[in-house]
């Protein structure tokens, strides 16, 4: 961005020039009075809220607001009617780091001179310029000035009216002779263009200066309309993969995967499986039916369909382990096979993979927001059994599955 562009809103005092106290014209006493009593009962849930957010307990945000609306009051001459939400906002959270700061200070003073003298210790103005946030407010000028360089004039300019300047939208739909409807629809895609360019060209830039940017999102990850199976909370999120052998597709969610360090599904171990991928939905269906067919043969024929190695299997209940039990406590809790292969070498299936193998059951689990129930040891016409079950969370429709304990052949269906 051209620094005749910027000089137009940082005045010599170092802040936006429209929000400079110094530089705009003076109001009222009584205007400013009125102005901020106006906005007073308006302003306390939402500084409540803030209040929660910044670590203040229930009990004590209500003394926070408290404090806010004096400190208002007694820095009356820098209201400004216009912004008077951000002004309160402001030094609420002042406020609160006040507050946070008390606290913990107050758990070491047991180990200070009980004659130290209180005073050297007083909190300074609330309001007063902290020299490392400005600090910081200028390296994240510089990166902003950075960031806007790479738009367009005409995608710049609304950024610039609408977040630098403030002004409402309305007021710049006028002056850009635009509808409200296609400035808002500019600005959401200005947003996009500016996280694009923060998660790619300015990336390095953008971590020195404190941002935390999103890991997967930058190296391609994408997400997907597939809700997790396995917490039924988030959508899937998902990356596709070009190597030698052929493509692979990675499935995460970002609650479970993290939790369990490991994909939702993850084909890297039959690259070229998939052959060309358009969409993670069809993928995803082809990786179920494949997966199916593969254990279905290791667990049947008791060979590996990829190297025709004799294989050993071994049916684990996740719940049923003593911990520690080395990988298996990484595991989420249900039934595995475990098909050990010379060769290959050892892989994990849950129960409810072979059993894939039925469209039905298939097609149920591939509904848009579908819950898998682990499955537990149970009985049925006196024999034992596998139960596993599949809710849709849309429809509150169920599927109970009963499989063989040992070749998870499917025994029976309920739909509920």
């Amino acid at each position: 961005m051209q620094k005749r562009r910027t000089a137009a809103f940082i005045c010599q005092h170092g802040s936006l020039r429209i929000n400079c106290s110094i530089c705009q014209p003076r109001r009222s006493q009584n205007e400013l009075m009125s102005t901020l009593s106006e906005s007073v009962e308006a302003a306390r849930p939402r500084l409540l809220r803030l209040a929660h957010l910044s670590g203040i307990g229930f009990d004590e945000a209500e003394d926070v607001v408290q404090e806010t609306y004096l400190e208002a009051w007694r820095h009356l001459e820098k209201l400004q009617p216009e912004h008077v939400s951000a002004w309160l906002n402001g030094i609420c959270r002042n406020i609160c780091k006040r507050h946070l700061h008390a606290k913990s200070s107050a758990l070491h003073t047991s180990t200070l001179r009980e004659n130290l003298d209180e005073e050297r210790f007083e909190l300074s103005d609330p309001l007063a310029i902290d020299p490392v946030e400005e600090l910081e407010r200028q390296d994240m000028q510089v990166l902003l000035d950075r960031a806007l360089s790479h738009l367009e004039e005409s995608t710049r300019e609304v950024i610039e009216l609408c977040y630098l300047d403030e002004m409402p939208q309305r007021e710049v739909a006028e002056r850009l002779s635009m509808s409200l409807g296609a400035l808002e629809l500019k600005l959401h895609r200005a947003r996009q263009r500016l996280h694009q360019i923060l998660h790619g060209e300015l990336r390095e830039d953008a971590q020195t200066f404190g941002l935390l940017l999103d890991e997967e999102e930058s190296l391609g990850w994408q997400e997907t309309r597939q809700w997790c199976f396995l917490c039924g909370k988030r959508h899937l999120r998902g990356i596709v993969e070009q190597k030698p052998a052929g493509a692979t597709m990675r499935l995460r969610c970002p609650e479970c995967s993290p939790r369990y360090h490991l994909d939702v599904t993850n084909t890297g171990n039959f690259p070229g499986l998939l052959g060309p991928i358009r969409s993670f939905r069809p993928a995803l269906k082809h990786v179920m039916q494949a997966g199916a067919a593969f254990y279905h043969a290791c667990l049947n024929q008791q060979r590996c369909p990829v190297c025709h190695s004799p294989t050993q299997i071994q049916i684990i209940d996740r719940s049923a382990l003593v911990s520690p039990s080395s990988l298996y406590d990484a595991l989420p809790l249900g039934i595995y096979a475990r098909v050990d292969c010379p060769s290959c070498g050892p892989s994990f299936c849950e129960a409810y993979i072979p059993a894939l193998r039925n469209p039905a059951i298939r097609d149920f689990l591939l509904r848009p927001r579908v819950h898998y129930e682990p499955a537990t040891m149970t009985t049925y016409e006196g024999s034992d059994v596998i139960c596993f079950r599949l809710v849709d969370l849309s429809s509150t429709e169920a599927l109970t599955i009963l499989a063989h304990p040992q070749m998870l052949r499917v025994i029976a269906t309920i739909q509920e």
